[in-house]
């Protein structure tokens, strides 16, 4: 099912470099965003290869089954006594 793959092989592999980096800086990317970022990186193939259209509702919940290395969490939001004690110094 290569052949059928929105990304090739090796844009699988950057677009995963990416999500990790991201993430590992502490800015994680919303799932509802990947789909954005896998049409920027097709769109950069040879103009006989290029897809004309973003991937499919269902393509970033395949993309991570295909990658379990990336994992979906919430986020939580700080605590409002927490922030509320510790924002003013730094602002």
């Amino acid at each position: 099912a290569q052949l059928q793959q929105y990304l090739t092989i090796e844009e699988e592999k950057a677009l995963v470099a990416i999500l990790l980096l991201m993430s590992s800086l502490g800015q994680p990317v919303r799932i509802k965003y990947i789909p954005t970022l896998a049409f920027s990186i097709a769109r950069r193939r040879s103009s006989t290869n290029r897809p004309n259209k973003p991937p499919g509702k269902n393509w970033a919940q395949a993309f991570g089954k295909r990658h379990p290395e990336l994992k979906a969490r919430r986020i939580k939001s700080i605590d409002w006594q927490r922030h509320e004690t510790h924002i003013h110094d730094k602002v």
